[in-house]
């Protein structure tokens, strides 16, 4: 008898022994409809552990390959049982989607130890990372890979969302129902995609934080280039075979809080994206990496806080702790190291570096002051009456007068959102040639000296958006088209 043979006689074995346990305890056959049981939570483990025909199977994967022997460190060992009950579990789903109960022979079994003899003699696994998206699709609504991102759009129909979700994340992660633990968190936030990255890995464990801060990355480039409120929902990490160790996760981006996405998504402004932006994303990183060396000795910068506090500003719960991190990231991204008058040197820094026709210097100027008032009154301790709300935020250039409180606040939080990532967009473009740098990212080479001096602002100015024009992204150095409301037909892209 061959190994192969015999693995697959003991598989078989280990399948009729382990039926009887879950029949007895009702456990199979399961519903069409929810076919993953998960050990701990749906069975016992002791129970078909204590089998003998478990025991063989266990024998069988621990002489299989070193990786499994007593005599590995903890860090590098890997055990037959992660393989064992995931095999019945991916046996039980494949008998209840076919509809049938437990035979020893066809393709349920089949199928499910060969994916079993796949996992074992392995020594790279594939993982897959797909996180679901708020406003953000495709021009052609179909599937575009971009950067080794894929997006795949959703449809908007209500009703049918969680289906659809669930449906495009199982075809990459197989059995990623179990992630979810038969409740698919769902929200409705038109329209929405579901971005996806895979990668091989020795340890599937580790790669998966790597994919999902690829997706992380690649939603920065959105927020800055096309200032979209792009709002990461869920996403659900795991190996994308039915036999494996790492079993799906869901991953929420909002902790305990109250919702899925943040108050201020009921305005919005959605990006379609096709193949032909994958250039400009791919010059935008072009020129961070440019601006970003290496700096020996230190643990933070000041660039890092500023990008770190603009991507926090779309998982907070409220608008004013998104208005707070955005406070804190435009007095990192412009503010420098002296500390006395910031807010005067924000707004004259803000208004010189990010003026344009359709967004005036006097626009900017002022709108920082009210936006670092309001700011004030939140973080000071200060009471902040209705009334008072009501008329700093009426005071900024890009709320509508006719706007409700609620609405208004999303408007507000989108300006100044919008001026941290123009900001971020020029600090980046003025330090990414290290010839003739006119801001490096760690130095500050007389600022506001040259941003007073009409020929130096002018040719400040000009130096970033021409950067950006090298990538034919010179639109995100402007104010961006207007978002609208979620009670708005209108959503123009």
């Amino acid at each position: 008898m061959t190994r192969e043979d015999e693995f697959r006689r003991a598989a078989e074995a280990f399948l009729r022994a382990a039926w009887v346990v879950l029949e007895c305890q009702h456990v199979v056959p399961t519903s069409w409809f929810h076919p993953y049981i998960e050990v701990g939570r749906d069975y016992s483990g002791p129970d078909v552990a204590a089998l003998p025909e478990y025991k063989s199977l266990e024998d069988l994967i621990s002489a299989s390959a070193p990786r499994f022997g007593d005599g590995m460190p903890l860090g590098e060992r890997d055990f037959p049982a992660q393989y064992i009950f995931s095999f019945l579990q991916a046996f039980v789903a494949r008998s209840a989607r076919e509809s049938s109960l437990f035979a020893p022979t066809g393709h349920p079994v089949e199928a499910s130890i060969d994916d079993l003899v796949a996992a074992v003699d392995a020594t790279s696994w594939e993982v897959g990372c797909c996180r679901v998206v708020s406003h953000l699709t495709t021009v052609d609504s179909n599937e575009v890979e971009i950067g080794g991102v894929t997006i795949s759009p959703l449809g908007n129909a209500a009703h049918s969302t969680r289906r659809e979700v669930v449906d495009v994340i199982g075809s990459v992660i197989k059995g990623a129902d179990t992630a979810f633990g038969r409740e698919a968190p769902v929200v409705y936030a038109p329209p929405e995609s579901v971005l996806i990255v895979r990668a091989m890995a020795p340890k599937p464990f580790d790669v998966a934080p790597v994919l999902s801060s690829r997706i992380e990355r690649f939603l920065l480039a959105l927020r800055l280039l096309w200032a979209g409120t792009c709002e990461s929902v869920f996403e659900v990490q795991g190996e994308i075979a039915l036999v494996r160790r790492f079993t799906p996760t869901l991953v929420r981006f909002r902790g305990a809080g109250p919702s899925l996405l943040s108050p201020t998504t009921r305005v919005r402004r959605t990006v379609r994206l096709g193949a032909d932006d994958g250039p400009r994303i791919q010059g935008l990183w072009s020129a961070i990496e440019a601006a970003e060396q290496p700096r020996e000795g230190m643990a933070l910068t000041s660039f890092a806080v500023a990008v770190q506090k603009f991507q926090l500003s779309y998982h907070a719960h409220t608008w004013y702790d998104q208005l707070v991190d955005l406070a804190t990231a435009l007095e990192a991204a412009l503010s420098g190291r002296d500390t006395t008058d910031v807010l005067l040197r924000l707004r004259t820094r803000a208004a010189a570096l990010l003026a344009t026709d359709q967004d005036p210097a006097a626009a900017v100027f002022a709108d920082v002051g009210t936006l670092y008032s309001l700011r004030s009154s939140l973080v000071h301790g200060g009471e902040l009456s209705e009334k008072r709300l009501r008329n700093l935020i009426m005071r900024v250039s890009t709320v509508p007068p006719d706007a409700l409180l609620g609405t208004a606040t999303g408007y507000v939080v989108d300006r100044v959102r919008d001026l941290v990532r123009r900001s971020l967009l020029a600090r980046i473009c003025l330090a990414a040639d290290h010839e003739e740098s006119l801001w490096p990212l760690d130095a500050e080479p007389g600022v506001d000296a040259a941003l007073a001096d009409d020929n130096a602002r002018t040719l400040w100015r000009e130096c970033w958006r021409d950067r950006l024009a090298s990538f034919d992204a010179l639109f995100a150095a402007d104010r961006p088209r207007r978002a609208v409301d979620a009670i708005s037909q209108e959503d123009t892209y």
